[in-house]
This record gives structure tokens, sequence and C-alpha cells, in this order.
């Protein structure tokens, strides 16, 4: 046979799978033993037809090429699964021989990620970006059906901004790919003052104006790269990717100017104020959630104490988030960064 299927002890059908070809059965095989009990779904291909076959039946969460040699066409398998649609983006790891040029390898090979490894390579290595692609392939499929189950559940009706899990994803993303290049990446919250004192004072449909106001002037203030999201009922977070902190610093001082100018909704002008906290990737944690949170606890001290911006490394929280939270601080205390 010219393939062979290496079902794994906790392998799901309907789980995310790997596809790992190689010229022969038996060496893409011995490559599939190495993550044998991983819990994933194992594809092998010894053949570029049936590398193409397998890549034409189902998405992979990530193609394992195996490049034996440095000969003229060793890159035709990996080619093989990209030119296949449900696999047009789908991540390449190739496993190179020594002193493989990666930069020219990775250029031959256009849409979805591609990663290269040279021989030999650590068990630990190889699983650790096996499990980084599964786990990027996985939240593409969540997000999928929510936009699928529900198209509102990733965008906000009123605003059209991303919404809380949108926002998530976006920053996952954005801390694999700083992770790979040595960069930093920010969340920032933004608290939205005196909203529900307008829409007592002057109604919900002045307030939803100038909720709608604040994601344009938001949007507007930002790069293309980065991303603005409506986080609840008056927040708004935004994904910041910069190489240093300095560069995110001058990002939230535009964002904490915009906010201080004036909104006009009707006859009225509204200063609604507020406060921005900022927890980055990798200083302040490494999961998304996490500085989310971490984001919004400082964001209610800068709010309290009228500080404009905070980084959570600013604030002593002995080890609690909940201290955070509730803090009243002085502002000689804190660190006070850029405020307009």
């Amino acid at each position: 046979s010219a393939s062979a299927q290496i079902p794994t002890t906790s392998a799901s059908t309907d789980g995310p799978a790997i596809l790992i070809v190689s010229e022969s059965v038996g060496a893409a095989s011995e490559w599939a033993l190495l993550l044998d009990g991983s819990g994933y779904k194992i594809v092998v291909a010894g053949s570029l037809k049936t590398a193409h076959r397998r890549a034409a039946e189902q998405e992979f969460a990530v193609a394992l090429c195996v490049l034996e040699s440095e000969r003229e066409g060793q890159l035709e398998p990996a080619r093989c699964v990209r030119a296949q649609l449900v696999n047009a983006a789908t991540p390449i790891l190739l496993v190179a021989p020594p002193k493989s040029n990666h930069v020219a390898m990775m250029r031959a090979l256009p849409g979805g990620p591609v990663e290269v490894l040279e021989h030999p390579i650590d068990d630990f290595v190889l699983r650790s970006k096996i499990n980084t692609f599964v786990e990027m392939c996985k939240t593409a499929r969540r997000l999928r059906e929510l936009q699928m189950q529900s198209p509102a559940s990733l965008h906000d009706t009123l605003t059209g901004l991303p919404m809380r899990a949108l926002l998530l994803d976006r920053a996952t993303q954005a801390m694999r790919t700083a992770d790979r290049g040595g960069g930093r990446v920010a969340i920032a919250v933004l608290d939205v003052s005196h909203h529900r004192e307008v829409s007592d004072t002057l109604g919900p449909a002045s307030a939803n104006e100038l909720l709608r106001q604040i994601a344009l002037r938001l949007t507007g203030s930002l790069r293309r790269s980065d991303t603005v999201a409506r986080v609840g009922d008056d927040e708004f977070a935004t994904v910041l990717a910069c190489d240093t902190r300095d560069g995110v610093e001058t990002v939230t001082s535009r964002l904490h100017r915009a906010m201080s100018e004036p909104f006009v909704v009707g006859a009225h002008r509204i200063s609604v104020g507020g406060g921005i906290g900022v927890a980055m990737f990798p200083e302040h944690g490494f999961e998304s959630e996490l500085l989310l949170a971490r984001a919004s606890s400082v964001m209610v001290i800068a709010k309290q104490n009228s500080l404009g911006h905070l980084f959570y490394d600013a604030v002593d929280h002995n080890d609690s988030e909940d201290n955070a939270q509730s803090a009243e601080m002085d502002a000689e205390e804190l660190f006070k960064v850029s405020a307009a």
C-alpha cells in the first residue's frame, strides 16, 4: 500500500488530523510513531500521488513534510498539500537536512505558516511545534462554528466591532507570531465613563449613538494591524502588536487623547473620560484571557485615580487580582504613562 493510517490510543476521528509526508511509508511511519499517544489522528503518505489524494480528502491541522535530501523537487509534496483548496492555508512543518536554506524553503511555499526544523530533532521540540499548530486549528474551528451558529456572537451588532471571543483569538494569534520573532503584544482595556448617565438622561438612542462614535474614533486611532473590540456594555479592548514597550505607549497615548475629546450627540457635547489599563505579552502573561483580565484590573485603578494609562506592572498586586481591582492608590505610587 502507498499509504497507511497510524492510529493513536486517544485519537479522535473528528478531531484535528496531522498529515505526515515522506519518500516512503516506512519513513513516514517512523515519524508517526514519535507522535503516538498524542491524541491526534495521524495520516501518513509515502508518495507524491498519495499526498495529493490525502490532502484533497480532508483539512489537516498541520502537514509534517520530511525531506530526506536537498535534491531538486524536494518541496513538491509540500506544494501538493498547499495546492488543495481545503489545505491552502494549512501550516507546513518541514523537517530538513542539516544546513538547509530555511529562508528559501519558506519563500517557496506561499500560503499558511511555514517552519523548518533540521535533523536531528528533539522529540519535545517536535511535539511542541505540532501542539501549537493543532491548537491554532482548534481555535479556528471554534470560531467558524460560532460564526455558523450565530454571526452576531463574533461581531457587535451596534458598533460592528469584534466581540470578546474574536478579540481573544486575534490576541492569541498575535502572541504566537510575537513569540517566534521576539516581539511583544499588548491588550489595552478602555472604560467609558458616564455611558449609563447618558442613557438615563438623554435616552438609550443617544447612548447607542455615543458608543458608535467611540467605536469609530478608536478604530481611526489605530493601525490596520491592530484590533479594537467591544468587550462589555461600556468597555472596549484593543490588541496592539509592537516590538517595544515604547511603541505600545505611543499607541495608548493616542487612544487616550482621542477619548479625551468631547463627542457630539445631537445638541449635546459629551465628555466620557475613563481609564486605560495595559497588560503585555510576555511580561504579564502568556494567555490572552489572563492578559485581558489583568488589563481590566489596572484599568479600574487608572480610572479611579485619573491616571490616563496604566501598565499592569506599575501596581503592587500582592499576588491577587482582586486587590488590583479594588485598590485606591495615591497617584505618586503609580506609574503614569503619557497621560494627556
